[in-house]
């Protein structure tokens, strides 16, 4: 039925451990006997049949058919472009793989990969990943009812995890890299006599039914290009498998030109292909967003190379930003939202596209994942949205200032300096104007200027993201009456921590003209400070709670600007209870807690 081959020798390998892997040097594949399939298969009903997984299991490895781990996977959507393609001069075509059962390209690979590991008896699977893996080895795991290990880097993204922890996987984040996570699950398995699930030879054999969708989604027709985003190396190498297994059953004629696309942070591939070489080298380290196809040393590299060059293709990468301008394009034009890593290959093509060779050809990108997995990016690149009263009043508001004529979305560094000593309200408004795309008013640029000098003092320079959260914040403290008379504010504060013991807070109020001081202890600096603060207020209005504390960190270092939101909630009587939301913006977390105290404090009449 099948034969297992060293991939670069072509040797036959028996392994003696459920571990199908030859290492990033000498990676192995599974060879199917294709002419068994061509004789049993009859291609005429074959391509009369409607595109789904089960429909491809003669081209599996897969020896108990009826036993096969499905969840009913049909064919994930093949669209075609409604502007982009028009806008680039292209033929384009979206490979939707986001519509997989858990949300990304894996599933396919899984379902083989897990249902091998269920036809040799395995007693438990042990993989690494970066996220997407994780999730899909967890759920078919969890139907095989096989124990499922699962090591990730420590920086992998929680909304991955969640779905890991909800199919039963047990998590175990390990300190470094995907290889070191990958390295430890291969002496894991071999130890243990586990299932090694991963890019290996086995999920190929799933991975590759995409390559078999396109075709059939197309009619029998053969794109002249392909984009597809590269981690490991194993899925565009599944592509190129799909594709030549077709052209051997003389299902397709021709083989499409297969592009492959990395991050300029993790770009181990790139770097061979540009260097013409066979092999790949690892990259001392990895700096993307793009935490899907984030990848210092690609187990199917090798894999990879050859998929490309043997179709003539070609390799690119492009940077974060490309890549999240690229995501913006897809969703706001196309109404697809792909995770950041898929959106590699959309820009790819804005590059490719400015050769008037991929002019008027038929192109599919792939987009590997849904942008639900990793939603995180796009909220750090957003402008947050406003926090108004419940008056319409306020919506008003921002609508007259032109707040919505502003960008959402802003393709700049964020960590780029903007100043270093407060700007004139003449240069702030050209900045604003430049950035946004939108001029404020005086009176906004005035609080924008205000919330910049704060942070100023604090001795820390502007940047890109620290400007959007000032912006945002001036918005937020809209003119409500309540607020402008500043029943409270915060005149002084102190606080101290030290190790094992609890946290000292001591603040000096003024409410409603008069001074009130308070000391209280707290579990930690931010706890004792709420503390102190109700203790200062309890004498002077009806008891009230802190509800909801949230943090939010934009920028990186330990300088960056935490923005801090809080909820209040007052009882004015049995059956009457007000809310009240309050914001603050500050370098210093400290800061940041008092300004947002102060905010919904004096908001407390909004819902009276």
């Amino acid at each position: 039925m099948y034969k297992i081959l060293n991939f670069a020798t072509k040797e036959e390998v028996n392994p003696k451990h459920m571990v199908f892997t030859g290492g990033v040097d000498n990676p192995w594949e599974i060879v199917m006997d294709l002419e068994k399939v061509k004789n049993k298969l009859h291609i005429s009903s074959f391509k009369n049949m409607p595109p789904h997984l089960s429909k491809y299991l003669p081209f599996m490895p897969i020896k108990k058919v009826p036993e096969f781990i499905s969840l009913s996977e049909e064919a994930t959507p093949l669209i075609e472009s409604k502007k982009l393609g028009d806008l680039l001069g292209v033929n384009l075509y979206f490979k939707v793989e986001g519509k997989n059962p858990t949300g990304s390209f894996k599933d396919r690979g899984s379902a083989v990969d897990i249902g091998i590991a269920k036809e040799m008896g395995a007693k438990a699977i042990i993989l690494a990943s970066t996220g997407n893996m994780a999730a899909s080895c967890a759920c078919y795991a969890a139907i095989a009812k096989i124990p499922c290990f699962i090591l990730v880097p420590e920086n992998v993204p929680f909304a991955k995890l969640a779905q890991v922890i909800a199919f039963g996987a047990h998590i175990v984040k390990v300190k470094g890299t995907y290889n070191d996570a990958a390295r430890m699950t291969e002496e894991l398995a071999k130890s243990m006599d586990f299932f090694l699930a991963g890019d290996y030879a086995f999920r190929i054999e799933g991975a590759k039914t995409a390559a078999f969708e396109i075709i059939d989604q197309l009619f029998y027709q053969t794109p002249d290009t392909v984009i597809i985003p590269m981690g490991c190396g194993t899925n565009i190498s599944s592509y190129a498998k799909g594709f030549s297994e077709y052209k051997y059953m003389g299902i397709i004629q021709n083989m499409p030109q297969l592009v492959g696309v990395q991050s300029n942070g993790a770009s181990s591939i790139i770097n061979s292909f540009t260097k013409s070489e066979k092999t790949v080298e690892a990259i001392p380290s990895i700096n993307t967003i793009a935490s899907a196809i984030a990848v210092n040393h690609p187990i199917d590299g090798v894999k990879a190379l050859d998929a490309i060059y043997s179709t003539g293709g070609t390799a690119i990468s492009v940077s974060d930003l490309e890549i999240l301008e690229a995501q913006y394009m897809l969703s706001t034009h196309e109404g697809i939202f792909a995770e950041s890593s898929s959106a590699a290959s959309i820009a790819a093509l804005i590059k490719l596209s400015k050769n008037a060779m991929y002019k008027n050809k038929k192109i599919v990108c792939i987009l590997t994942g849904d942008g639900l997995k990793d939603s995180q990016i796009v909220l750090k690149t957003a402008t947050r949205a406003p926090t108004i009263a419940p008056k319409s009043s306020d919506f008003t508001s921002l609508y007259d200032k032109k707040f919505f004529e502003a960008k959402s979305m802003i393709f700049i560094e964020k960590n780029k300096k903007l100043f270093s000593k407060l700007p004139s309200e003449d240069e702030l408004k050209k900045k604003t104007k430049n950035i946004f795309n939108v001029v404020y008013q005086q009176k906004e640029i005035t609080k924008i200027r205000g919330a910049l000098d704060r942070i100023l003092k604090k001795g820390k320079e502007i940047t890109l993201s620290d400007l959007q959260d000032s912006v945002q914040d001036a918005f937020s403290a809209t003119d409500q009456p309540n607020k402008s008379k500043n029943n409270f504010s915060v005149k002084a504060f102190d606080v101290s921590s030290s190790k094992d013991k609890p946290a000292k807070a001591t603040v000096l109020v003024t409410v409603k003209g008069k001074e009130y001081n308070s000391t209280s202890e707290g579990t930690g600096p931010v706890d004792a400070l709420i503390s102190a603060l109700r203790k200062a207020c309890s004498n002077q209005v009806h008891s009230f709670e802190l509800l909801e504390y949230k943090v939010d960190l934009r920028g990186q270092g330990s300088d960056a600007v935490v923005n801090v939101e809080m909820r209040l909630a007052q009882k004015k009587s049995a059956n009457h209870t007000i809310y009240s939301i309050g914001e603050g913006v500050s370098p210093d977390i400290i800061q940041a807690s008092i300004e947002a105290f102060e905010d919904a404090y004096n908001g407390f009449e909004i819902g009276d």
